[in-house]
């Protein structure tokens, strides 16, 4: 498989596995853990997550090459990606919930 396919699919798999470990990360510091030391641990495993995944995400994807600048141009690449794949993730569940709260009434 091509590089770029390969990154495309793990890119895809970020954007959709990382919101679901998210609401459920989230979902138990707020039904098991009822502490508001829970929740900022919970946030932190949250974080953690999404760096570890992203980390071996890139290391899986992105292939290795002699010469930094064209290693430094892919990583700006690869955190650019992420962060724009991420973005419309977000702003689509926010419109979802947004539609769901309109039509719930």
């Amino acid at each position: 498989m091509k590089t770029a396919k390969r990154l495309a699919l793990g890119v895809l798999a970020w954007v959709t596995v990382v919101p679901l470990v998210e609401l459920l990360f989230l979902w138990l510091g707020t039904s098991v853990f009822a502490s508001p030391e829970a929740s900022r641990v919970i946030l932190y495993v949250i974080g953690a997550f999404n760096i570890g995944m992203a980390a071996l995400l890139y290391w899986y994807c992105v292939p290795s090459v002699p010469h930094w600048g064209r290693r430094t141009a892919y990583f700006v690449g690869f955190v650019a990606l992420l962060m724009v794949a991420s973005a419309v993730v977000v702003f689509g569940v926010q419109l979802l919930v947004a539609m769901l709260l309109m039509f719930w009434r």
